[in-house]
């Protein structure tokens, strides 16, 4: 079997303000609930997907009393526990995670049908300052046998074309990305194409999973290896079923999509015939001339956004 039957979840999160414990505890009650029922609708649902943060929700101020290390916190047990009571894959969306370092990660993780944590990626493109988390440094891809290979993206990674690229570079045929977005960023316009030119760039599988309104603007989506829109939600709580067959990754990497434009091929044949298509990656891109002018660093915190004035930046 080259392919995966994927169940969806679009759902918005619990938050009980000042109150970590009980937002993880209910947030977590609702993933069992709906594992339980996509199995109960759907016997052969291969894998179960939530989206960024479902469990801990977006108060920063209780993150640091929820996190939990892993393998070992109690949620990321109770969780390989039910992926191995159901025998089903399961991302549950993001959570976070207390490093050995004594920092806190936003990280997504794929759990085996035997309860066991097979990838586990931390996010590395941070909203600041929107977030508090601390940004990861690796681009893991696991194979998972005899289907296909998967990695990982979370939010707004995907807006960093290298994201993708550095996973589809070691193999990776389906892209899962945990998403926690906002209408007022950006509406459909920052969501949906940014899904869909990941898709086509790196001819794959990219599923963007988002919660549900009044948290998230929902709008979850299913792009094809050639850019088709294959599942997509509105704004409410709701979940679907995505068909994923890796052999059409194969086929659309081999034959090009729409039958002629191999993109992945067509990279790997101009750097054999010697043009620089790399060029902005071989030096120090920190050096870059687009850089010139800039100020650094970004803003980590919201006293540090300036405020656009023609005449005079001012500090908000």
């Amino acid at each position: 079997m080259s392919s995966l039957n994927i169940g969806v979840v679009q759902a918005a999160s619990f938050t009980a303000p000042g109150d970590g414990a009980k937002t993880k505890e209910t947030n977590l009650q609702t993933t069992f609930r709906y594992i339980d029922q996509l199995v109960f609708m759907n016997p052969t649902v291969d894998m179960i997907v939530f989206p960024e943060l479902f469990i801990n929700g977006y108060d920063g101020d209780i993150w640091p009393e929820m996190a939990e290390t892993i393998p070992s916190g109690p949620t990321i047990q109770a969780l390989c526990h039910k992926a191995k009571e159901v025998q089903k894959w399961i991302v549950p969306g993001t959570l976070v995670e207390r490093g050995n370092d004594g920092n806190l990660y936003n990280t997504a993780l794929l759990i085996s049908p035997e309860g066991e944590i097979k990838l586990k990626y931390r996010k590395v493109f941070i909203p600041f300052p929107l977030e508090i988390a601390t940004p990861g440094n690796e681009f893991p891809v696991f194979e998972i046998p005899g289907v296909g290979k998967v990695g990982f993206v979370i939010c707004a990674d995907a807006h960093y074309p290298e994201s993708i690229r550095n996973l589809v570079m070691k193999g990776a045929e389906l892209i899962i990305k945990p998403t926690y977005q906002g209408e007022w960023i950006g509406g459909l316009r920052n969501h949906t194409p940014i899904a869909i030119t990941r898709a086509i760039e790196n001819q794959c599988y990219v599923i963007s999973v988002n919660q549900a309104g009044p948290c998230g603007m929902g709008n979850t989506v299913a792009v094809d290896p050639e850019g088709r829109i294959i599942e997509e939600l509105n704004i409410h709580e709701s979940f679907t079923f995505v068909y994923v067959d890796f052999e059409e990754v194969r086929r659309v990497r081999e034959t090009g999509s729409c039958g002629m434009f191999g993109f992945l091929k067509m990279l790997k044949e101009f750097k054999d015939n010697g043009s620089n298509v790399d060029e902005c990656y071989v030096n120090d891109i920190s050096q870059a001339p687009v850089y010139n002018g800039l100020t650094f660093p970004h803003p980590k915190v919201p006293t540090d956004i300036i405020r656009y004035d023609r005449k005079k930046p001012t500090k908000v």
